[in-house]
Formats: C-alpha cells, structure tokens, sequence
C-alpha cells in the first residue's frame, strides 16, 4: 500500500487538509506533542510557527494558524470568547526581572509584590516603535523583541519587568535576576481554535496534548490502522514465541524423536523385524 501525500502548500490563508498549523509563543515548548504527533500521523503534516503573544485571536480568524497557544493573565476572558474553543494547558507563575544589584536579588526565592509598591515597573509594549506583525512568524531575537528591550532597560536598574517564568527563563541573562512574584496574578496557557474550523485533525491534536493514548476509542482517525498494527505485532511476537525445530539426522530419527509428525518406537525384548511376543 502507497503512503499518502504529505501536502504542505496553503491556499487562501487555510490550510490543506495534509498539514495543521501550530501558532507556539514564547516560551513554548510543543516538542513531545510534535514527536507523538509524527509517530502516529506521519501523513498528516504538523507546522509550528512562533510568534509574539498578542494577536492569537486574530490569527484564527485570519487562518493564519488552525490552533494556537493563548496566553493572558490569570481569570481574564477574551473579547470573542464565543468564537473560539479553549482547551486551558496550565498557568504559569508571574516572575520579577531585576538588576543584579537590586535588593530583589536579596530574596532567596519570591518576594512579595507589596513589598514593590513603589518600585517602577517597565512595560514592554513601550519598548518598540512599531508593533510587529502578528500574522508574520519571528525566529531568534526578533522573537518576544519588546521583552529583549525591556531586560536590558532592567539590567541598568531603571526599572522592574514583570513576565510569565517560562519566557524570562528562555530570555535569561546574566546581569539580570528572577524571583517568583507572591500574591500576583499568573499567567493562563491555553489552545484556542475556531469554533467554525473544528475538525478531526484538529480534535486528534487536542487528545495528543491532553496525553490521550493512541489506543484511546475517542481517536477518530487512526483507530483502524492502530489496530492493524497491533494485530501484526502480535502475530510478530506469537513467531518469535514458537520452540525451534531441531534439525534432523540424516537418515532417520533416532528411537523417540519425532519425524514426519510420528513416533517411532522400538520393538519390545525381540530381535529386528520381531514383535518380541511368542
């Protein structure tokens, strides 16, 4: 049996039913949902393309992407919440960025957000003079630019910068310290996708990142070809299991070993060709 094309073209901003695109954001790590993809949908392309956190919505509706991360502060709820379905990931604790010589670094590991009430926060937003565009992935230090900026404002010590911890981690620099910001809103991580675009594939990747089993019923695409493929790895396994047949002497079996599917025995006390009864 021929493998089926792996198609990877877009036309009208929608993708091909061969490919499903991932909008990932900083501090994303799809990795495993990648691989666990790929082993058990190897016809079915998965793209991911990163961009900066706002602009997911926009995305979707723009089809852009067919699923993306979301990422906003912990209980808010998007504009067009009836639009989209949201899978909710986890949430992500909120961290401060401070010169090395702050007395933040002073905290073994969280401080307080009360205890900064008059510290001056830096917003990113303000760190650059054109957004980028949303639509157009970013790769290396074009991704999450405004936060670059802002951390090397901070590493001078003119001001606090407040992120999720995954994306100070990935932006990590030596003249610059993290601590867990106590009693602050986190940060939820979720997966949007149109209501209107929902689809097989689309649900089949939700179950990967949920950890549904390959073998779950509730997968709709592969059920047949996991069990065909079960079946012939258990007929591999049942071979492998079988005794080895002994090779045969040349000119015969010798008394009590089988051959030809029968037992040969000796006569009884009597001479050859004897019955050995009187």
């Amino acid at each position: 049996m021929g493998t089926q094309p792996r198609l990877s073209a877009q036309e009208g901003g929608v993708s091909f039913p061969g490919q499903l695109t991932l909008g990932a954001i900083p501090g994303a790590a799809p990795d495993k949902w990648v691989r666990r993809w790929r082993e058990r949908f190897p016809a079915i392309s998965l793209r991911v393309v990163y961009y900066d956190d706002a602009g997911a919505p926009e995305r979707l509706i723009a089809g852009t992407v067919d699923i993306s991360y979301h990422r906003s502060r912990e209980g808010l709820q998007l504009p067009e919440e009836g639009l989209f379905h949201r899978v909710r990931l986890y949430t992500e604790q909120a961290v401060v960025c401070a010169a090395r010589d702050h007395c933040v670094a002073a905290a073994e590991d969280s401080v307080d957000v009360a205890e900064l009430f008059d510290e001056p926060f830096l917003d990113p937003r303000g760190m650059v003079s054109e957004p980028a565009d949303p639509h157009r992935p970013l790769a290396g230090e074009e991704l999450a630019r405004a936060e670059r900026i802002a951390l090397e404002v901070v590493a001078s010590g003119a001001g606090l910068l407040v992120m999720p911890h995954s994306v100070a981690r990935s932006l990590s620099r030596k003249d610059v310290v993290t601590r867990v910001l106590d009693q602050a809103p986190g940060y939820d991580v979720s997966l949007l996708w149109l209501r209107e675009r929902d689809s097989e594939q689309i649900q089949e990747f939700i179950g990967v990142a949920r950890g549904r089993r390959a073998q779950s019923p509730r997968s709709a695409v592969s059920s047949a070809d996991i069990q065909h493929s079960a079946d012939v790895q258990h007929s591999a396994d049942a071979r492998r299991k079988e005794p080895a047949r002994r090779p045969q002497a040349r000119g015969g079996a010798r008394g009590g070993q089988r051959q030809g599917g029968a037992t040969r025995r000796r006569p009884r006390g009597g001479g050859r060709g004897g019955s050995g009864r009187r």
